[in-house]
């Protein structure tokens, strides 16, 4: 029965998180990628809606193995030009030890060469109980290929909430973009940082 729930909750979830820097694609796509150094991705994505599915690396027991369905939408609100993105997603570990799910509202300004945003994520973990999330983030670009990045943020990497900043690059090349990353904690040891690699290679569909 609590699976039936879980599967429940992950196909609504799935109707509606825009799977980072979708701007890489011109309309519609078959991406594939690394979230995190974290989690192995593949999903669809048109020039508005995505749908994705994300499973964990890294992990030495199978059973350990965890599984998300992501989804979203994303649109111009052509309010000041503000971008609006809406997303969810819902997971399983392989043995249903423990579930979780989470709604994301984040709103990006884009003037000039600098970008920045802002976003809220309630979020669920069965074992952990309730947290409310966010991230603050900006960007500035330095030539059309390459920016520097970074956020403000407490969104678990894994399953954790903790309070980090996250600076980095993100470099563009058409179908292709990678983004490396230190994440380091607000309210720990400063030898808790971690080295995260994100990236991304879409195949367009015409």
């Amino acid at each position: 029965m609590k699976i039936r729930v879980i599967f429940l909750i992950i196909g609504i979830f799935s109707l509606t998180n825009v799977w980072a820097q979708n701007d890489t694609v011109p309309s519609r796509s078959i991406f594939v990628g690394l979230r995190n150094s974290e989690y192995a991705c593949i999903g669809f994505q048109t020039s508005c809606w995505s749908i994705g599915l994300e499973n964990t690396l890294w992990i030495r027991s199978p059973k350990e193995q965890y599984i998300r369905l992501r989804g979203g939408y994303h649109q111009n609100t052509h309010l000041w030009n503000i971008q609006l993105s809406a997303g969810a997603f819902a997971g399983v570990n392989y043995t249903g030890r423990f579930y979780d799910g989470a709604f994301k509202i984040t709103l990006d300004k884009t003037v000039g060469r600098v970008s920045f945003g802002a976003g809220v994520m309630p979020l669920y973990d069965s074992e952990m109980g309730y947290n409310t999330c966010y991230t603050v983030h900006a960007a500035c670009r330095i030539i059309q290929e390459a920016s520097v990045v970074v956020d403000v943020t407490n969104i678990p990497e894994y399953r954790m909430v903790e309070h980090r900043v996250v600076p980095g690059f993100l470099f563009k090349a058409r179908k292709l973009w990678v983004r490396p990353e230190l994440s380091i904690p607000l309210n720990d040891n400063i030898q808790f940082t971690r080295v995260l690699l994100s990236f991304r290679y879409d195949f367009w569909l015409k």
